[in-house]
C-alpha cells in the first residue's frame, strides 16, 4: 500500500474536511469559496496565469499557490496576473514589483483550527537565549501556520550540567516565515523558520519528561513514546497535554485560551 497522504488542520467548509496541504487542495478550495467571495469564474487552465474570474463585474487573473511566496519562488511574471489566491500568505513585506498583486488567504475564511507542534531546543546551547526573549525565529514543521502552536521542549543538559527533559514554554508562530536551502548564506538551519511570540512560561511547574512517562493519562501519547525527538504535530494529543499543563499551571489557562479545543 502505499503512503497514506498527509492530511491539514480540520476546516469547517461544507464538502472539504480538511485544510489544503498542496496547490491543488487550494484549486478545489477556491472552486467552492468562489461565490461566498464574490467570483464567477470563466475559464480555468494548466498555465500561467491559471484563473479568470470576474467580481464586480472586472476580470481578475489569478494564480493560485499554497504559499503565496510561491509566486516569486516559481518566478512568475508580476505583470501577468493581479491576484493570488493561497491557502497561507507568508508574503505581506514583498518587493516593491510584487505590491499591486491581491493575495486572498483562504484559511480566513474557512474556520480553520490551529495546529499544535512539538519543536526541540538543546538546553544548554539554546537554553539561555529563550529564557531572555520573547520573540525568537525558530526551526518549525513544514506545515506550520500562522496562530499555530509551538510546545518547546528542553532536552540535553542545563549550563550546570543537570539533566533537561522538560516542556518549559509555548510559543505563537506569528510569522514571517522563510525557507532556508542547505548550506544557505545565513547560516541558518535548513527547512521552515518562522517567528515566534512567548505565549507561556511554566516557571514553577515545568512537564517533565518522566513525569509524562510515569502517568497513565500520558505515558502512551506518540510523542512521549518518541522522546519528543524531532519536530512534529501533536494535535491529536493536546487535549491530554493542555489538561497536564493547566493542572500544574492554572495561571497558564488564560494565556493558552486560544487553542483550548472543546
Amino acid at each position: 500500500m502505499g503512503k497514506e497522504p498527509e492530511l491539514g488542520s480540520q476546516i469547517t467548509e461544507r464538502g472539504m474536511a480538511y485544510a489544503p496541504t498542496n496547490e491543488q487542495g487550494v484549486v478545489f478550495l477556491f472552486g467552492r469559496l468562489a461565490p461566498k467571495l464574490g467570483f464567477c469564474v470563466e475559464h480555468v487552465q494548466v498555465r500561467f496565469p491559471d484563473c479568470r474570474a470576474r467580481r464586480k463585474g472586472e476580470m481578475r487573473r489569478i494564480k493560485f499557490e499554497y504559499w503565496a511566496s510561491d509566486f516569486q519562488i516559481h518566478e512568475h511574471d508580476p505583470k501577468g496576473a493581479d491576484c493570488i489566491v493561497c491557502w497561507h500568505n507568508d508574503w505581506e513585506s514583498r518587493s516593491k514589483e510584487y505590491r499591486h498583486l491581491e493575495i486572498i488567504e483562504l484559511k480566513k475564511h474557512v474556520g480553520a483550527l490551529p495546529s499544535v507542534f512539538v519543536v526541540s531546543c538543546h538546553e544548554r546551547r539554546q537554553g539561555k537565549e529563550l529564557d531572555k526573549t520573547t520573540r525568537i525565529e525558530w526551526n518549525v514543521p513544514a506545515t506550520a501556520e500562522r496562530d499555530d502552536l509551538v510546545i518547546m521542549y528542553r532536552a540535553g543538559r542545563d549550563s550546570e550540567g543537570r539533566p533537561a527533559m522538560e516542556i518549559r514554554d509555548l510559543w505563537k508562530i506569528v510569522g514571517p516565515f522563510t525557507r532556508y536551502g542547505k548550506r544557505n548564506r545565513e547560516g541558518r538551519w535548513p527547512g521552515l523558520q518562522a517567528g515566534l511570540k512567548l505565549v507561556v512560561r511554566l516557571k514553577k511547574q515545568p512537564i517533565k519528561y518522566a513525569a509524562l512517562c510515569r502517568d497513565p493519562k500520558t505515558r502512551d501519547l506518540g510523542v512521549v513514546r518518541r522522546r519528543f525527538i524531532g519536530k512534529a504535530d501533536v494535535t491529536d494529543d493536546w487535549p491530554v497535554l493542555y489538561d497536564k499543563i493547566v493542572n500544574l499551571n492554572p495561571r497558564a489557562k488564560s494565556s493558552l485560551r486560544a487553542w483550548h479545543f472543546e
